[in-house]
């Protein structure tokens, strides 16, 4: 695809059909040798113009400046047809006759062909010479973070896009902006300059024929009929291209931009009705009043979901600068269009916008050329906000969507997350061709491992247990690894799972895991340490502290005893069997008779939280053992350095512990 980043007057019919790229340069001295090759390149006729400058370059003599400037021009018709290689040579040619020292903006384009090309680092080095020789440094700047931004994100982009040629469609000649033609997403029609099409003149700006429509139909199998012109009552010895349809796929919108001999008309929007298998004569679509504007740019429709909007791109007065994205609102009453009214600073921006699409879920997607992107064209997207046209702030989308070469025209599929897209990517057959993109599901897969707490060997026979959100439930058994790698359980996105482990002889345990918000296939591999049952052995639990000679749970910013005693729920509803001594202790300051009142209001005061939260009181003996069994000695305390230390010495001994006293206890 032409490349249109840059551009003023005159509006040219590119290879998509009304892209409508523009000419860059104006009012430089010409002689008698390229005055020919000038007016092709001011007419836009970039293919030409090419054959034209290198004929007459071939004559120079002795003018370094006017060498230097056809050298650049040259440069600038292959940058603009987007045969980068090509303007490479002779952007290096204008540099190295010193046409750039008075003129940087050789830098900026040769660095934008670098871009184009994935050569980031050579871009960036352009881009510093073009501000370091008095270009703009703004715009320096903004191209070379758009360079790192890019370069990095085809390192760590994380979405999950598939992107591939269309190879049994797609042409050596211009493939590009496809769109759906039936309610299954099996018919499309998009633009071509393949051999076969009505257009058969050779496009001054292209070298190649005139764009045409074609359809071409895909099974359910992906295999893709031989596309076939849309036929004579549609395709004409001009251009067309940019189509949208309507939602019953009986009224077909789309640009033509008509072209006699040298002289490049307007492009415009017409219709046609289908009638069976054939679409009927076009019928021009007015949206400009020709009388009083004959000039302005009008192309690549697209229809909202409920036909209530056309959206579309031009260059009349009134947008945000050079190409904008409007739109027409459909009024029932009237039964007729309303104005164009322009989609606003929120979505155009001061450069081009082109090829829009909405979505069935209302979100629009777009291509633009403003800074930001990866380079060339690129593809953004802004959510709908529900109501009419007005949507969130547009944003990039990642790679591989978006790559540094052209990235433009996405349609999504009426019904699955795929779709296609238009672009001049190193995987192209030479030109614009269009690639399928997919988002594959999402794929989950959970493994568990199981460990003895003490020995750290694999324990074998372990029930592990996973039941989803939806209720369903599924068990499996450890191997002599300890792993359960081969559990029959469906993990699925947005989806929480509990998970239970139990083995004959150890306490069970648990997990939770979730799916849900994930945006990234994810393998949760699980390790649990089963502990086992041994009587009247003190086991540990999280913290659970008690203030200063006091009774009362500590639940703040630091500590939340509630939590840590959530534990022992857990654990007792995994092991409905089991009864436990829930022991307190205190620290050796006070009394001894105080600190085992002490000690047996705290056991009790966490025996009245687990009954509270549903443990039957049978299974929970409260004992206080007051300061009898110090874990940290007076001497050892006093030994402390910092009263911080010391504190923290009294801390660990105020500790809450539990043992299991049986494990025969029968549920009622």
């Amino acid at each position: 695809m032409l490349n249109l980043q840059f551009g003023h007057e005159t509006a040219l019919r590119s290879t998509l059909a009304f892209v409508f790229a523009l000419s860059v340069m104006s009012g430089m001295a010409q002689n008698d040798l390229t005055a020919d090759a000038d007016a092709a390149f001011d007419r836009g006729g970039y293919f030409e113009a090419a054959k034209d400058y290198q004929a007459s370059y071939a004559k120079l003599k002795g003018d370094l400046e006017e060498k230097g400037r056809v050298c650049y021009r040259i440069g600038e018709c292959y940058r603009l047809s987007r045969a980068l290689a090509a303007a490479e040579e002779w952007y290096k040619r204008a540099i190295d006759l010193k046409w750039a020292d008075d003129n940087p903006v050789v830098f900026k384009h040769y660095g934008m062909v670098f871009m184009g090309q994935g050569e980031f680092d050579d871009a960036v080095e352009q881009l510093q010479k073009y501000k370091s020789s008095g270009g703009d440094a703004s715009t320096a700047n903004s191209m070379i973070e758009a360079c790192n931004a890019a370069a990095e994100s085809l390192i760590v982009s994380d979405s999950r896009f598939v992107v591939e040629p269309l190879v049994m469609v797609n042409s050596p000649n211009f493939d590009f902006a496809m769109a759906f033609a039936d309610k299954r997403g099996e018919e499309v029609i998009f633009a071509s300059s393949r051999s076969s099409s009505a257009g058969s003149g050779e496009d001054p700006i292209t070298g190649e024929s005139y764009m045409d429509l074609f359809s071409a139909e895909v099974d359910r199998k992906g295999k893709w009929s031989i596309p076939e012109p849309l036929g004579n009552a549609i395709n004409s010895p001009s251009n067309e291209g940019g189509v949208t349809l309507d939602s019953k796929f009986k009224t077909l919108y789309f640009t033509r931009c008509l072209i006699e001999k040298d002289n490049n008309y307007p492009c415009d929007i017409y219709t046609s009705q289908r009638t069976g298998s054939k679409w009927g004569a076009p019928e021009d679509f007015p949206i400009v009043d020709r009388a009083t504007d004959d000039s302005s740019q009008v192309g690549q429709p697209s229809l909202s979901p409920d036909d209530q909007y056309l959206v579309f791109v031009s260059d009349m007065p009134g947008g945000q600068g050079g190409r904008d994205l409007w739109y027409l609102k459909w009024n029932d009453a009237s039964e007729e269009w309303g104005a164009a009214e322009n989609m606003g600073p929120g979505i155009n921006s001061s450069s081009d916008e082109y090829f829009p699409h909405i979505r069935k879920n209302g979100d629009l997607y777009f291509a633009s050329d403003r800074p930001g992107g990866m380079g060339g064209l690129d593809i953004l997207m802004a959510t709908w906000k529900g109501d009419g046209m007005n949507f969130e702030t547009p944003e990039f989308m990642e790679y591989p969507i978006n790559t540094a070469s052209d990235d433009f025209a996405l349609v999504y599929h009426p019904k699955d997350e795929k779709g296609y897209l238009s672009s001049d990517r190193p995987e192209s057959k030479g030109k614009d061709d269009i690639f399928s993109f997919t988002m594959p599901p999402l794929e989950f897969d959970y493994v568990a491992y199981v460990y003895d707490y003490d020995t750290g060997m694999p324990i074998e026979g372990a029930t592990v247990t996973v039941t989803g959100s939806d209720g369903e439930s599924t068990s499996t058994s450890t191997d002599g690894e300890g792993g359960a790698e081969d559990g029959e359980w469906s993990i699925g996105s947005e989806s929480t799972y509990a998970v239970d482990i139990s083995k004959e002889g150890y306490i069970s345990a648990g997990d939770q895991f979730s799916t849900v918000g994930l945006s990234k296939s994810t393998n949760f591999i699980k390790e649990y340490l089963l502990r086992e049952v041994v009587t009247n052995e003190d086991y540990p639990m999280p913290l659970v502290q008690y203030e200063f000679a006091k009774a009362d749970l500590v639940v703040n910013a630091d500590c939340n005893s509630r939590d840590s005693l959530d534990y022992l729920v857990d654990l007792l509803e995994r092991n409905p069997t089991f009864v436990i001594s829930l022991e307190a202790h205190t620290d050796t300051r006070g009394g001894d008779q105080a600190n085992d009142e002490l000690s047996q209001r705290r056991a009790e005061t966490c025996v009245n939280y687990l009954v509270e939260r549903g443990i039957d009181r049978q299974r929970l003996q409260p004992t206080g053992r007051g300061e009898s069994m110090p874990l940290v000695s007076d001497a050892e305390i006093s030994a402390l350095a910092t009263e911080e230390e010391r504190e923290a010495a009294h801390q660990m001994n105020r500790r809450t512990v539990f043992r299991i006293t049986s494990f025969d206890y029968v549920p009622e």
